[in-house]
C-alpha cells in the first residue's frame, strides 16, 4: 500500500482531492508485524479495529513495523528505531522534547487536544529506507539520517536534522489540523508549517553563539537555505507559481506542487511578510496562525482565509507599510518570480527603480518592496533595522549625500524576497570596500553573502556584466564567514561545472580554469580556519565553513585541499584501514577526494569502513563519496546495484548515490544519463515510484553542462520509447532548465573563460610540483 497522499487512490477510491472533514474507521487483520501505530485509538477489547478519526481520508495514517521503542523524549511522545541502534539517541531526544512543548505553546493548539479519538501519543519513527514528507497525526515518520545521530556527529548532520525535525513535527498540526481546500493551495499549508519549524528551531539553539560554541545561527541558516534557495529556483524559466490559476487533482501535477518550489518560496515570503507588518514583538505570521487552527481547525484553507486570518489580527495593532495584504501577495504568489530593484546614484540621493527578475525574459510586474538599507556614512546592520522603513512600488528616491568612496547597501541581512543591483559606480565603491579587510568587516556577513549571491546571479541573467560580478567574487580572499561561502559554493558551482566541461573537450584550453579562482579566492580561509581544525571545540559554524569549503576545493584541485585529505585519510597506526578520527564534517571531502585521485585500494578500504559502519548518516556519507570515482567501470556497477533486486543498498541510499554521480564529473554526469535510459522503469520501481524518478530527472538537468550532454538528454525526453508514463510532465518541465541553460551558455561562457584567462594573478602557494609529489607518495606507497 503506498499512502502517500497522490497516490491515495490505491487505497481509498476519489480522495484525491482534501475535502471538508469527514470520519473514517478501519479494521486491520494478520498484519504481519511486531507493532502497528495508528492515527486513532483502539477500540476497547480489540486489537485491530481502530475507532472512528474525523478528517480527510487522504491524511489517515498507519505504520506496522518491526522497529523497538528506543526512547521516550517526554510524556506522551515515542521515538522507534531500528534494533541495531545504539547511544544515537541523545541529539534528537532533547530536540523532539523541545519541538514537542515548543508547537504546543507557538500554536496555542495542545497536541492532545487536536482531535476526538486520536491516538493519544506521537510517534516518532525513523524509516531506515525512505525519505519523504508524512502528514498523517500521530506517525510522524522521518528518515533515521535525520534523528539518529552519534555522540560526536557532523554539524552538517545536526544542521540538517534538527531542520527536518522541527518540520515534520510541525506537519502535525499544520497539515493535519488544517488542510488545503485543493491542493493549489497547499502553499499556506506548507509556508506556515516550514516557518513554525524554523521558530521552534531558532528558540531551540536561543543563545550567545559566541558563548555556547555548540549552537547554530538560526538566522543564518534561514537566509542561506531558505530564501536564497528559493530565490534561486524561482528564476528558472520551468518555475511555477505558489498558487495554481485552477484547482489542481491529477497525482503528477500534486507532486510537481508540493514537492517543488513552495518548500522554499513560501516560508520566505512569509518571513518578509512578517517584517513588514510588525516589530520583533509583533509575529502576526504566528498570530494568523493560531487563528486558523482554532477557527478553522479540521476544516479546508484557502489563500483568502489565510488573508482574513492576518487581516483580524493586524487591523487592530500592525503598522501602515501597506494596505491590503492580499494586494500586497498576489503578484508574489500568483506569478513566478520577484523584483530586483536597482539603486543609481542622483545628485543628492539615489534613484531606486525596479523589475522583474528571471533568467529568462518576463513579462513585467510592479511589486510592492519592503525597503530596508544602510550606508558607509553610518553603517546600522543590526536586527533593528531589518524592518523596512517604506514599500517601494515603481520608482523612488532617497535623498542621501554620500562623498566619492561612500556605498549604500540595500536589504539589511538580506531579509527580503528581491535582489538589489546598483549601478556601475556604486558596484565600485562597494568591491573598494570588500577588497579592504578593515572595510570589509564593517558590512554583515549576511549582506555580504548577498551582494554574491545577487551579482553571480545578476549576471547569469544577463543583467550585470561579469566583470564586476567576478571582482565581487575574487573579494572573497579575505572571507571565513558560512554564510558567505555557502553564497560562493551554491553559484560558482554553476559556472564550475560549465568550465570543467568546455575544458573536457578543449586540449588547448587551460584544464585548470576554475582552480584558478579558488586559489585566488581561498587565502584567508586557508590561513585562519584551513582544513585541519585545532585540538580545541571550535563554533559550530566554523566546523560548518569547513566543511562546506573543503568539499568545494577538492572538487576543484587544489593541490593543499587534496594533501589535507590524503594526510587524513589512513589510519596512521594501521595504513589498511580508514582513519577513524577523521573530522565528521570533512569526511565528505576527504573520501570523495581519496577516491578520485587514489586507486582501488582506496575503494576496498572505504567498502571495509561500510560494514563497520554504526549511523546510516555515516554510511552515506561513504557512498556518495564512491560516487566520485573516475572508472567508469566501477561507476556503471555502482550504478547497476541501486536497481538490482536484493541489492546492497535501501531505495533511499540508491537515490541518494544516483544524484551523487551525477553531480561529481561531466563524465559521470553522462554514465548516469545513460543509466536511467536503459533503466527507467526499474528506478522507479526501486527508488520509491514516480516522484523519486522525478527527482533524478531533475537532478540530471541541473547537470548537463554542455551541448552534448543536453542533445541527449532531450533526445530521451522526446522518445516515444522513454518509459517516463505520467513523469513526462516534469522531464519536459526539465528539459526546459536544461535550454535556459544552454543558452546561457552560448551568451556568457566564452567570456566567463576569457576573464578568468585575463584577470589571474600570481599567488603564493606551495609548489604545485611538490604538492603533487607528495600525493603521489601518499596515495600509492601508503
Amino acid at each position: 500500500m503506498n499512502l502517500h497522499p497522490a497516490n491515495a487512490r490505491r487505497v481509498f477510491p476519489c480522495v484525491d482531492e482534501p475535502s471538508e472533514a469527514t470520519t473514517i474507521s478501519f479494521t486491520f487483520n494478520n498484519v504481519q508485524y511486531d507493532h502497528m501505530v495508528m492515527n486513532s485509538m483502539l477500540e476497547e477489547g480489540s486489537q485491530t479495529q481502530f475507532r472512528a478519526l474525523q478528517g480527510p481520508p487522504h491524511l489517515w495514517g498507519m505504520v506496522a513495523h518491526n522497529l523497538n521503542n528506543i526512547y521516550y523524549p517526554t510524556q506522551n511522545v515515542l521515538l522507534h528505531g531500528r534494533r541495531e541502534i545504539s547511544n544515537q539517541e541523545a541529539q534528537a531526544s532533547i530536540a523532539i522534547n523541545h519541538y514537542y512543548h515548543a508547537l504546543n505553546e507557538w500554536t496555542n493548539k495542545p497536541y492532545l487536544e487536536i482531535i476526538l479519538n486520536q491516538d493519544g501519543r506521537m510517534n516518532v519513527i525513523a524509516l531506515p529506507d525512505s525519505d519523504r514528507d508524512w502528514y498523517a497525526l500521530s506517525t510522524v515518520c522521518i528518515w533515521e539520517p535525520y534523528v539518529f545521530m552519534e555522540l560526536t556527529h557532523s554539524v552538517k548532520q545536526r544542521h540538517v536534522g534538527l531542520v527536518k525535525l522541527a518540520e515534520a513535527m510541525a506537519r502535525q498540526w499544520f497539515g493535519y489540523v488544517i488542510h488545503p481546500e485543493n491542493w493549489r493551495h497547499q502553499w499556506v499549508i506548507s509556508g506556515l508549517g516550514t516557518y513554525a519549524a524554523y521558530e521552534v528551531f531558532k528558540d531551540f539553539q536561543n543563545g550567545a553563539l559566541d558563548i555556547d560554541n555548540t549552537l547554530l545561527d538560526v538566522n543564518t541558516l534561514f537566509v542561506t537555505e531558505v530564501i536564497q534557495e528559493s530565490l534561486l529556483r524561482d528564476a528558472y524559466v520551468n518555475s511555477e507559481p505558489l498558487e495554481a490559476a485552477e484547482d489542481i487533482f491529477e497525482k503528477e501535477v500534486i507532486r510537481d506542487n508540493i514537492n517543488g518550489l513552495i518548500k522554499y518560496k513560501s516560508p520566505a515570503v512569509l518571513r518578509m511578510l512578517r517584517l513588514i507588518l510588525g516589530g520583533p514583538d509583533d509575529d502576526f505570521i504566528m498570530k494568523a496562525a493560531r487563528a486558523l487552527l482554532n477557527s478553522r481547525s479540521l476544516q479546508t484553507v484557502n489563500s483568502l482565509n489565510f488573508y482574513d486570518a492576518i487581516n483580524s489580527e493586524w487591523l487592530f495593532g500592525g503598522n501602515d507599510l501597506i494596505e491590503n495584504i492580499q494586494g500586497y501577495l498576489d503578484p508574489l504568489v500568483q506569478t513566478t518570480g520577484y523584483p530586483t530593484i536597482h539603486v543609481g546614484l542622483r545628485q543628492g540621493g539615489v534613484l531606486v527603480t525596479q523589475e522583474r527578475f528571471s533568467f529568462s525574459p518576463v513579462d513585467h510586474i510592479n511589486y510592492l518592496v519592503p525597503i530596508t538599507y544602510t550606508s558607509s556614512i553610518n553603517p546600522n546592520f543590526d536586527s533593528d533595522n531589518i524592518y523596512p522603513v517604506m514599500m517601494m512600488e515603481a520608482t523612488t528616491t532617497l535623498n542621501m549625500v554620500l562623498d566619492d568612496e561612500d556605498w549604500v547597501l540595500f536589504n539589511i541581512q538580506g531579509q527580503g524576497y528581491y535582489r538589489v543591483n546598483y549601478d556601475a559606480d556604486l558596484w565600485e565603491r562597494i568591491i573598494e570596500a570588500l577588497v579592504d579587510p578593515d572595510r570589509r568587516e564593517v558590512i554583515h556577513p549576511l549582506n555580504r553573502a548577498t551582494l554574491v549571491d545577487d551579482a553571480l546571479n545578476l549576471a547569469r541573467a544577463s543583467k550585470l556584466d561579469y566583470e564586476i560580478a567576478l571582482r565581487v567574487v575574487l573579494a572573497m580572499e579575505h572571507e571565513t564567514e558560512y554564510a558567505v561561502w555557502k553564497a560562493f559554493a551554491r553559484n560558482m558551482n554553476f559556472l564550475r561545472k560549465r568550465l570543467v566541461a568546455l575544458v573536457e573537450e578543449d586540449d588547448d584550453l587551460d584544464q585548470d580554469i576554475y582552480l584558478r579562482m579558488i586559489r585566488r579566492t581561498i587565502g584567508t580561509f586557508e590561513n585562519e580556519i584551513g582544513f585541519t581544525p585545532d585540538n580545541v571545540i571550535e563554533p559550530a559554524m566554523t566546523t560548518l565553513v569547513r566543511g562546506l569549503v573543503m568539499d568545494h576545493a577538492c572538487r576543484a584541485n587544489y593541490d593543499p585541499c587534496i594533501a589535507a585529505a590524503v594526510d587524513w585519510f589512513y589510519d596512521p597506526n594501521d595504513n589498511t584501514v580508514v582513519n577513524p578520527d577523521i573530522p565528521k564534517d570533512i569526511r565528505p571531502a576527504v573520501y570523495c577526494t581519496m577516491v578520485r585521485e587514489g586507486d582501488g585500494d582506496v575503494i576496498s578500504v572505504l567498502y571495509d569502513r561500510l560494514e563497520i559502519e554504526p549511523s546510516l548518516y555515516e554510511r552515506l556519507v561513504i557512498l556518495e563519496s564512491l560516487a566520485c570515482s573516475q572508472d567508469e567501470n566501477f561507476i556503471r556497477t555502482l550504478l547497476e546495484e541501486t536497481v538490482a533486486l536484493n541489492g546492497p543498498y535501501t531505495a533511499e541510499e540508491g537515490m541518494r548515490i544516483f544524484k551523487a554521480i551525477a553531480e561529481s564529473s561531466y563524465r559521470n554526469a553522462r554514465l548516469a544519463l545513460n543509466f536511467i535510459i536503459l533503466r527507467t522503469n526499474e528506478i522507479r520501481e526501486r527508488y520509491g515510484g514516480p516522484e523519486k524518478l522525478e527527482e533524478a530527472v531533475y537532478a540530471l538537468a541541473e547537470n548537463m553542462a554542455n551541448a552534448n550532454l543536453a542533445t541527449d538528454f532531450f533526445n530521451w525526453i522526446e522518445s516515444r520509447n522513454n518509459n517516463l508514463e505520467d513523469s513526462e510532465a516534469a522531464a519536459e518541465k526539465a528539459a526546459l532548465q536544461v535550454k535556459e541553460n544552454l543558452n546561457w551558455d552560448s551568451a556568457h561562457i566564452d567570456y566567463v573563460y576569457e576573464w578568468i584567462n585575463e584577470n589571474d594573478a600570481p599567488t603564493l602557494f606551495v609548489s604545485a610540483f611538490l604538492l603533487t609529489l607528495s600525493l603521489i607518495i601518499a596515495v600509492f606507497n601508503h
